[in-house]
């Protein structure tokens, strides 16, 4: 069976969460070509002042991104407790 088929399978969720991801970076891009602005190194120091809404969108982004490591750190852990569950003896996995 495919491996992500499979971990899917154990794990019905990572499913749902990987639409998820794929909204988030969809999001990200869309809110980067929205405010130009956003690209500058530092857009808040910039001679002219940042719109309320970049403001927000610079926010937005900042959440973006700790959702996904969020997520990237979710799956990690789902992908290394099923790696467990086929590798551990029978009798390791009862006890916990």
């Amino acid at each position: 069976m495919d491996d992500h088929l499979e971990l899917v399978l154990c794990a019905p969720e990572l499913a749902v969460l990987s639409a998820l991801e794929a909204t988030l970076s969809a999001s990200a891009a869309a809110l980067t070509a929205a405010h130009a602005e956003l690209e500058a190194e530092d857009f808040a120091a910039s001679p002219h002042p940042p719109s309320a809404q970049a403001c927000l969108a610079a926010a937005l982004l900042t959440q973006v991104e700790a959702l996904q490591h969020s997520l990237s750190r979710y799956r990690t852990l789902v992908v290394m407790q099923e790696e467990w569950a086929r590798v551990a003896p029978a009798s390791e996995l009862a006890s916990s």
